[in-house]
């Protein structure tokens, strides 16, 4: 957008218009849009792509990241690539310390594929939903983690989890519900500039597979690099 204008501000004369307010999203703001006499051989394309530019270049999230079922915070600029809003509630259990925690911030649309997901590690489990929306409707979304199913599906996987630590002590554990997959994976979590080695393997439904290398850009003050993630299909 700005090299457009520039390359033509510095020869011609100009005039500034404006889309109407009422055709922009709640989620995109006006820029300036500058059109050319064509009497100076400018093409009336060059004013259009401009307009496409300006009302598509400035998408707006709701972000925050708080304990609970809901969350509310400022409305921000998202970065390129990041073309979406999205919002994230986890269900989670760690060795008996059950915590819910929604997320909402700017997220790429390839999130916007996952389906709710669940995994078990033996002392640890948790249960994931995602759903994409845009700019202010996002603050009336809602969102909800199906309940668990804790029927055995007759799979089973070696599973375990630990932090601080390269390698857990596995044992056997029945898969539930959608879980069909076994899932290793070692991640570095990255916590108030700590990082803490966690190991986490067991039953896993088959979306989290599927999503491992992107749901990392749910967190916001947890950076989390996934160094190895394994799915085969259980037993």
């Amino acid at each position: 957008m700005w090299l457009v204008q520039s390359l033509f501000l510095s020869r011609f004369s100009t005039t500034v218009i404006n889309p109407p307010a009422e055709d922009l999203a709640e989620s995109q703001t006006t820029a300036p849009i500058y059109c050319f006499p064509i009497t100076m051989e400018v093409s009336l394309v060059v004013c259009i792509l401009a307009a496409l530019l300006a009302t598509g270049a400035c998408l707006r999230c709701e972000v925050c990241d708080e304990p609970g079922t809901s969350c509310s915070g400022d409305l921000q600029t998202c970065d390129v690539g990041q073309d979406t809003c999205g919002i994230a509630w986890t269900d989670s259990t760690w060795v008996g310390s059950k915590t819910q925690t929604v997320i909402k911030k700017c997220v790429s649309s390839d999130l916007c594929k996952a389906s709710p997901f669940s995994a078990n590690f033996g002392d640890a489990m948790t249960r994931t939903s995602f759903k994409c929306c845009m700019g202010n409707a996002c603050r009336t979304t809602n969102i909800t983690v199906p309940p668990a199913d804790p029927k055995p599906n007759g799979r089973r996987c070696r599973g375990c989890y630990a932090m601080n630590a390269d390698h857990c002590n596995e044992q056997t554990i029945n898969c539930t519900g959608s879980e069909t997959q076994c899932i290793d994976a070692t991640a570095t979590i990255t916590i108030g500039g700590h990082e803490k080695q966690t190991v986490m393997k067991g039953c896993a439904s088959k979306s989290i597979c599927i999503m491992a290398q992107v749901a990392s850009q749910m967190f916001t003050d947890i950076s989390v690099d996934l160094t190895e993630v394994e799915c085969t299909e259980a037993s």
